[in-house]
């Protein structure tokens, strides 16, 4: 299984932070398995999660390749 990030880690702690879960002991497992989840979900590409390197790469294929996302005309 492939460690989640320290992001995702922190924020699947919080639920043991809230008010009505903070008398809860901490289970670290359960807490890795819901980090895991949420670097899944905030990895999905429709999300706009990219790493600095995938945006400047995007970058150089649209600058590279006169990439258009609409037609010559503007779309109209």
């Amino acid at each position: 299984m492939k460690l989640p990030s320290d992001l995702a880690m922190q924020r699947a702690a919080q639920a043991w932070c809230a008010a009505n879960t903070s008398h809860k002991e901490m289970d670290a497992e359960l807490c890795t398995a819901f980090a895991v989840i949420l670097d899944h979900v905030w990895n999905q590409p429709w999300l706009g999660n990219a790493t600095t390197k995938e945006l400047l790469d995007e970058i150089a294929t649209r600058v590279d390749l006169n990439y258009r996302t609409v037609d010559n005309d503007g779309g109209q």
